[in-house]
């Protein structure tokens, strides 16, 4: 079940209900905000559903803020998330996506699942350092695009999200802007968790990082 986190962030961001906000911390890596010609919406899970879903909510939202993005899945084949990439091969992609007009990517990861046998969350923390995935290429390769069985899950899960947008006409060591960290706890409402997040990850990056 550990091993089947990615697609989890879709079901579990929904699920948390309304109340309460996912984002934890954020930082603004580049120290600056601009504007991007257009965005890439990328959500790393082999689940085609799954990732239609949770990339569509958040280029709407984008949208609804002035700021032009696209889903990756009519851009970027699913096989293509692989835990291993090649330097050629990350530069073939960025490639393409400049011809294709894009100067900003945005890569979703589900980097930390913590598994209880009763409803009571224990207490871990997952350290927040943001230079540690200060290359597109790096961050888009490192997770592995796994699926996720939710008959499985058994107890109740915390998950932590990770959102970094990339600025792709700049050299890899230097193109991080922006990072976020959510908090997904035992979620149960996919729908509803989903367009939360989806709207805390706009309004953040409005905030901080993009101009419209």
């Amino acid at each position: 079940m550990i091993k089947n986190f990615v697609i989890i962030w879709f079901y579990t961001i929904l699920l948390m209900g309304c109340g309460s906000s996912y984002l934890r911390e954020s930082t603004n890596v580049s120290n600056i905000k601009k504007q991007y010609d257009k965005i890439l919406v990328v959500a790393h899970t082999k689940d085609k559903v799954a990732r239609i879903r949770a990339e569509g909510l958040v280029v709407k939202e984008l949208g609804l803020r002035g700021v032009k993005a696209e889903s990756s899945v009519d851009v970027i084949k699913t096989e293509n998330f692989s835990q291993e990439m090649s330097e050629k091969e990350i530069e073939t992609l960025i490639s393409q996506l400049l011809d294709a007009g894009f100067s900003g990517v945005l890569i979703t990861n589900v980097i930390n699942t913590e598994q209880y046998k009763d409803v009571i969350p224990g207490g871990s923390n997952v350290e927040y350092q943001a230079p540690q995935y200060g290359r597109f290429g790096l961050y888009y390769s490192y997770y592995p695009a796994t699926s996720w069985e939710p008959d499985r899950i058994v107890a109740s899960v915390d998950y932590t999200v990770e959102s970094c947008l990339y600025d792709i006409t700049m050299a890899q060591k230097d193109n991080l802007q922006w990072v976020g960290r959510f908090k997904l706890k035992n979620p149960e409402d996919i729908k509803e968790a989903i367009a939360q997040y989806s709207k805390e990850l706009s309004d953040a990056l409005l905030e901080q990082s993009i101009m419209p």
